[in-house]
Parts: structure tokens; sequence; C-alpha cells
């Protein structure tokens, strides 16, 4: 049910956007809530410019960096204000895809308001600069460059060094809460034939993909508390360095072979621990990272599956111009976006698989360290040390007895993450796919 507040249009959750563009960006297929919301007829709508609805107060900036992504092969997403054709406004947050011969676009109502607002406050300063360079005369293509640096910095002032940074954790957030809010595969238990099984197949992909984001939700739990625990090596790498300072001060030229064999196992140990431990903050933010892309690739095929399924249930329900031509562009987008997250999902469970192996390689590097170091110091202290190596002795001591307990919980963690099972079947999903290719067959 839409509903009007001064010259803002507003709708449901269950009001979802849909329409494809040619390589230009002409329109050429829209769905009813697209026509009846944007107060255009289809007729109009098919065959014109898709910034029919382009709204005067968009950056011309959030669309240059859309395009310039689109053009790399990426998907993306925005929050857009769009123009009716009744002049009253209507906000989305959009998903563009590529199609072999285009676009397509799904949109929804934000949800996420707190994201929602502070992308748009940081428009209306952007869309201000870039009003400021028209009126002095800039070229259109010059507005656009000046205002996506603008954009960048906006961006990068809230945690997002790029647009697609944003959208990245966006998209993620607003699907899910498409879906608390409702928002789910249509159930239509009377469908036979052709619509029963493209219904099916939906249903069992959208089984895969909510698994996989039940599984990365207690994933991502343990990658956070392996974070907090993370900001602890610092000190501990400081410490293992300590011991290499201790026993370099507390060395005497012609040592015994076996003292001196204590001696240069646990100075390469403790080198080879701290150097693995220094790496663990960086390798925690490319994992973080990776975790992310690997949200936003399932957040899309959770919501192509969804819009899939709602022009299957069209087909029953009348209303959709040309639901198979959808359903088949939206196949496409699915079968490039399910080859999106395979590649996603391998590069968090291999980054996992090698900080796991790498901390309990630290954790093995730092017990051959404890009980060498001992042997050390008291073969040292048996030796008639100097008094200028007492010191370097008696700190020696100290850290052995100190030990590196902070250590261990981390590898546990990482080994946490590792036994995780991440399930994502590609081959069962190819088929579900493969099916509704063939269910569309029958139905047309």
């Amino acid at each position: 049910m839409e509903s009007v507040i001064g010259y803002e249009r507003h709708f449901d959750p269950e009001d979802i956007f849909f329409s494809t563009t040619d390589r230009r960006g002409v329109i050429t297929r829209s769905n009813r809530t697209f026509d009846v919301l944007s107060r255009y007829d289809r007729e109009k709508l098919i065959g014109s410019p898709h910034n029919i609805i382009r709204h005067a107060d968009m950056p011309a900036a959030v669309f240059k960096c859309m395009w310039d992504d689109l053009s790399s092969g990426l998907p993306v997403c925005a929050y857009v204000t769009n123009r009716a054709a009744d002049h009253l406004d209507y906000r989305v947050f959009a998903t563009v895809v590529p199609l072999h011969d285009g676009y397509l676009s799904v949109r929804l109502k934000p949800l996420q308001s707190d994201t929602q607002q502070a992308v748009e406050d940081a428009y209306r300063r952007v869309r201000s600069l870039e009003r400021k360079h028209e009126a002095a005369g800039m070229p259109k293509r010059e507005v656009a460059i000046k205002g996506a640096e603008a954009l960048g910095q906006e961006l990068s002032s809230l945690g997002y060094p790029s647009l697609y940074a944003m959208t990245s954790v966006a998209l993620p957030a607003e699907v899910e809460s498409l879906i608390n809010a409702g928002v789910r595969v249509p159930a239509r238990p009377q469908a036979t034939g052709g619509v029963a099984e493209v219904l099916d197949s939906v249903n069992e992909i959208e089984r895969e993909t909510n698994l996989l984001v039940f599984r990365l939700d207690e994933y991502e739990r343990l990658l956070n508390s392996l974070t907090s625990r993370s900001q602890q090596v610092e000190p501990v790498a400081e410490r293992a360095d300590s011991v290499v300072a201790a026993v370099a001060a507390g060395w005497a030229p012609g040592e015994k072979p076996k003292v001196e064999e204590f001696g240069e196992r646990v100075t390469n140990h403790a080198t080879s621990a701290a150097a693995v431990l220094r790496t663990l903050p960086g390798r925690m933010v490319g994992l973080h990272k990776a975790v992310t892309d690997l949200r936003f690739r399932i957040a899309l095929v959770r919501l192509e599956t969804l819009m899939v399924g709602r022009f299957a249930a069209s087909i029953l329900d009348g209303g959709e111009a040309d639901a198979i031509g959808a359903i088949n562009d939206l196949c496409e987008a699915m079968e490039s976006s399910v080859h999106g997250l395979v590649p996603a999902l391998r590069k968090v469970t291999l980054g996992v698989d090698d900080m796991s192996s790498s901390l309990q390689g630290a954790v093995a590097d730092l017990d051959r360290v404890l009980r060498p170091l001992m042997r050390w110091v008291d073969a040292r202290k048996a030796s008639n040390p100097t008094r200028a190596v007492a010191p370097a002795l008696e700190r020696a001591n100290v850290l052995a007895e100190q030990g590196f307990p902070e250590v261990r919980p981390l590898a546990e963690l990482a080994a946490q993450c590792r036994g995780l099972d991440l399930p994502f079947d590609q081959p069962a999903v190819d088929n579900q796919l493969h099916r509704i290719r063939q269910a569309l067959t029958t139905l047309n």
C-alpha cells in the first residue's frame, strides 16, 4: 500500500521494483511495481532511457561511480531518490547487475534508515558542490568527475573507501531486513506444471543460501572474537623480541656446544613466532573484507531468488506482462552471482585455513621457546657469568616464567573457525537453475 507525505510517495517492503535495460541504459523490461509507483505507463517506460525517473537532487557522482563499476563487470548498489511522472519523489535501494546484453535492476524500499540517512546527507553535500561547478560553466563530464572525488571523501569519512565498499555492507543488511519484514518467496501450493517446478527450485536455492547465511553468522562471531583477541598480539611479539634480546645480551664467546644450541633454538623459535604474530592484524582485516564480499554475493543470490519466485507466482496471479522473459534474465543474473559467490567462499575458507595453520605454528614455536630458555638460563648461571650479563639472565628468567599464555586461545578460536563448515553446493544450485530454465520452456 502506498501513501503520500508531502512531496514523497512511500510504499511497502512488498513493493519491489524490477527493470532491465540495454547497454545504453534504455529500458527493455519493467514490472508492475515500477509502472505503478513511477506513474509512467509501461508503453512510455519501455524504450525510454532509465534516467526518465532521475531526480535533480541526485549527484552525478553516484551514477558515474555506478557506471564505472558496471563497466568493470561489477554488480553495484546505491541509495537513490527518483522522481515519478506526477512529480512526487520516491526513494529506493537500487541493485544493478550486468547481463550479456545490458543490465538488470532490482530496487527495494530502504529499511536501513541510519545508513540511508548518512549516505543521503553526503549526497546533499556533493550535489551542492556539483551545482557550484555547473553554475561556473564546467562541462557535465568534469562535474561528475569532481563530484566523484567529493563523494569518495564523504564515504571515506563514513568508513567506506568507495561506493562499492558501502553497498557491499548495505546490500546484505537491506536484504536481511526485507526478509525479516516478511517478504519471502511466495507460497503457491495450488501451482502445477512449470510454475510448480520453478517455485520448487527457487525454494531449494533459498534453503541453500539461508543455511549459508546462518553458518556465516556463527563464523563471523568467531572472527570478531579473534579480532578482539588479536589486539593482544603486539605485546606478545614484543616479549618474544625481548627473549631474543636477552639471549643475545647474555651470550658469551666460547659457550659450551649444548648451551649454544639452546640459545640458537630459543632465538630461532622466538623470531619465527614474533613474525607470524605481527601478520595477524593485517590478516584479520583481509579476512573481514573477504567475509563482507561473501555476504554481498550471498545477498545478491537471495534477492534474485526472491524475484524469480515473485515472477513465477505472477504467472498464476496475473499482473506481469512478460514474467517468463524476466525470469530468464534473472536466471542469467543468478548464474553470474553464483559463480561470483563460489570464489568468494573459497577465499574466506582458504584465508582461515592459512591463519589457523600459522597460529598453530606460532604456538608450537613459543612452546619450544620456554623449556630451552630455562635450560639456557640455568646453564649460563652455572658457568660463572660476568656481572655484566646478570641483568640479561634475570630478564630471560622472568620471561620464561611469564610465558605466552595469550596465544593459545587465539589458535583455538582460529581452529574453531577452520572447523566450521560453510556449506554451499554449487552443482546443486546450478542444477536448480537449469531446472528453472527447462520449466520455462513448458510455459511459453
